[in-house]
């Protein structure tokens, strides 16, 4: 019998589950899966409030900023995190992400204005960007190939239960009590996840390793803003402010990532593109749904939340599936089905805000929710497995970076598109069938290139 191309080999079979919670490592996961819990209250319960914090501070240009300002910073954080955690190890860093969650919540929960939350989510998106790298760079450096897709969907699984009542008691707050209350909310979880993790870290710093590319990463940070800045903005120089944004972010992301990444080529440079993609088109169309259910069908804030919270459930089902896919699917077929239903839940979604049955809402989260479970922890995957021993975290780095950056562009071009066209006097749908268009568009450039994730 002939060999499998390496372009279409499946990879590695996966460990039995008994292995996963064993040992130190078994310790690690539960601290890790309390951590991942807290970035999924965090994230679930502030996307369903935002309406209600919309009807409160006013200020709709800035309304897609409450997003793109949490990525910028996560964009800003992730390499510097990356490099840290392969020199100096990640347990020295935990305190300090968790100060920056303190801080960050606070900030948005006594917020006066809109540009004040704005700030709040900037801090927070730090601590994010931080908390992001130190999973993954933990998981790289400490599981083994066979460990890494159980882990990645036991991890998955830390979104079902607050996707399942994050929006409910997120709506419950709005609706009762105050919106403010959902940046109060994650703080004990917080708390204890830093309990577990930290005593639960036991990688080795690299004295050796790279230090961190501290101005590069800032100045990808300072392009993102610019450029969509520029686009949000309604003067004369708006695009002046936008194309110089682009060239900063485009000449210090070339820094960064590795040759090839905006041409796909195969591997990690592919995995980075399409870890780019995905996440902008997740969030183009998952920042305003919420808006979309309660500005333009009607439903009260705790209902959409409860509508939209079956993602939670279908996003596990697919990483689930995943895990158990990878060991007989090539990474690159497994991230293309993930788009392709991905696109069958942004296709309803376009179909409900022009006036379809609201309830097929219900199945259009469904299918995003599987889609980006199957194809989100596929890509990182895919670039441990051909990272070098004791640099895994620096080899990652250019995806989570251009992940977070996809988070960022999401965000800031569907919310410029909404804010100009309600500056044009044209309707809120018609804004929000562009932002979920920039969405689809996304998408369906991830479908084609995701195969060019596998090595030849």
């Amino acid at each position: 019998m002939e060999p499998v191309p390496a372009a279409t080999a499946p990879a590695a079979q996966p460990a039995p589950w008994r292995e996963v919670f064993r040992g130190r490592n078994g310790r690690l996961v539960v601290g890790l899966l309390l951590f991942e819990t807290l970035g999924a209250i965090h994230l679930l319960i502030v996307s369903t409030v935002m309406p209600a914090v919309l009807s409160d501070l006013g200020n709709l240009t800035l309304y897609g900023w409450a997003g793109a300002a949490w990525a910028l910073a996560m964009i800003g954080t992730i390499p510097i995190v990356t490099s840290a955690a392969d020199r100096f190890g990640t347990r020295p860093m935990i305190l300090v992400t968790a100060a920056l969650y303190v801080i960050g919540l606070t900030m948005s929960a006594v917020a006066p204005s809109m540009a004040v939350l704005v700030a709040g989510r900037f801090v927070q998106g730090a601590a994010s960007g931080a908390a992001y790298a130190l999973s993954i760079s933990a998981i790289a450096k400490t599981m083994s190939p066979a460990l890494r897709p159980r882990v990645l969907a036991v991890m998955a699984t830390a979104w079902l239960l607050p996707g399942l009542f994050g929006p409910l008691i997120a709506g419950f707050l709005a609706d009762n009590l105050s919106w403010r209350w959902a940046f109060i909310v994650p703080i004990p979880f917080l708390f204890l996840s830093v309990v577990m993790i930290y005593p639960a870290l036991h990688d080795r710093p690299d004295a050796e390793a790279a230090p961190a590319p501290v101005r590069g990463a800032l100045l990808v940070m300072l392009g993102a803003g610019l450029f969509l800045g520029g686009l949000d903005g309604g003067s004369f120089v708006a695009p002046i402010i936008a194309i110089v944004g682009l060239v900063v972010l485009i000449v210090a992301l070339r820094r960064l990532v590795q040759p090839g990444t905006f041409t796909a080529r195969r591997g990690a440079p592919a995995a980075a593109l399409c870890a780019f993609l995905l996440s902008m088109a997740f969030t183009a169309m998952d920042n305003y749904v919420p808006l979309m259910l309660t500005h333009v069908r009607g439903m009260s804030i705790t209902a959409a939340g409860v509508t939209i919270s079956v993602a939670a459930l279908t996003w596990a089902l697919g990483s689930w599936w995943q895990s158990h896919a990878v060991g007989h699917r090539s990474y690159g077929w497994l991230v293309s089905m993930g788009a392709l239903i991905f696109l069958v839940g942004i296709g309803v979604t376009i179909w409900v805000l022009h006036g379809s049955p609201l309830w097929l809402i219900v199945v259009a989260w469904m299918a995003a929710g599987f889609g980006m479970g199957t194809a989100f922890p596929v890509i990182p995957q895919s670039v441990m497995a051909g990272a070098a021993e004791g640099a895994e975290a620096r080899e990652l780095s250019p995806t989570l970076l251009m992940d977070t950056l996809g988070i960022a562009v999401g965000a800031g071009v569907a919310g410029a598109a909404i804010a100009r066209t309600a500056d044009a006097g044209m309707s809120l749908v018609t804004g929000l069938t562009i932002a979920f268009a920039i969405s689809a568009a996304a998408g369906i450039m991830m479908a084609a290139l995701a195969p060019r994730i596998d090595r030849r």
